[in-house]
C-alpha cells in the first residue's frame, strides 16, 4: 500500500465533495465508475485529454483494474488544473499536489457517500475491489482512510 496520505480532515472533505461533483457533471451514479470515458470526455470541456499522459504510464499486468487508478489520477490532475477547480476554491494556478491527487483520484473511483453506504459485510479490500473495479490494494486504502475497513471476526484488534 502506498504512504498514507496526511491531508486534513477539511480538506479531504473538500476534495470528496469535488469528487461527487465533478461525477454528477459527468452522470455517474453508481460503480464502477467510468473512468476511462470522463478522461477521453470530460464535461463541460473541463480540460483536454493529452492520451500520451496514459500511454507513458505503466501498469502491473498481473492486477486486472491497474490501469484505472492510473487513469483516475490523470483525472484528478487534469480537473485540479481546471478553471471549474479555481472557481470553486479546489485548487490554485498550480493545481493540487501530489497527495491532493492521489486522493482526489480514490475520491473519484470509490466517493465516500457511496463506500458510507456499503454494508458492514462489504468493507472488506476483496468487495471493493470487485465493486468499484480498482485494485485490493487500493481498496484496502481507501476504506482505511474512511474508517471503514472491516475487521474479521475473531482478529484481533
Amino acid at each position: 500500500m502506498n504512504s498514507p496520505i496526511t491531508l486534513p480532515d477539511a480538506r479531504r472533505a473538500e476534495l470528496d465533495a469535488a469528487a461527487m461533483d465533478l461525477l454528477q457533471l459527468h452522470n455517474v451514479t453508481q460503480p464502477p465508475v467510468v473512468i476511462e470515458d470522463i478522461l477521453r470526455r470530460p464535461a463541460a470541456d473541463l480540460w483536454r485529454p493529452d492520451l500520451v499522459d496514459l500511454s507513458l504510464q505503466s501498469f502491473e499486468s498481473h492486477e486486472r483494474y491497474a490501469a484505472r487508478p492510473t487513469i483516475a489520477r490523470l483525472v484528478a490532475r487534469y480537473a485540479g488544473n481546471s478553471l471549474w477547480a479555481r472557481q470553486r476554491g479546489l485548487a490554485a494556478d498550480s493545481g493540487l499536489t501530489p497527495d491532493e491527487v492521489r486522493y482526489f483520484a480514490r475520491a473519484l473511483l470509490m466517493p465516500k457517500d457511496w463506500m458510507i453506504a456499503l454494508q458492514p459485510n462489504e468493507r472488506s479490500p476483496a468487495s471493493v475491489r470487485l465493486r468499484f473495479h480498482v485494485p485490493r490494494e487500493d481498496a484496502a486504502q481507501r476504506l482505511a482512510e474512511l474508517n471503514l475497513l472491516r475487521i474479521a471476526p475473531g482478529a484481533a484488534t
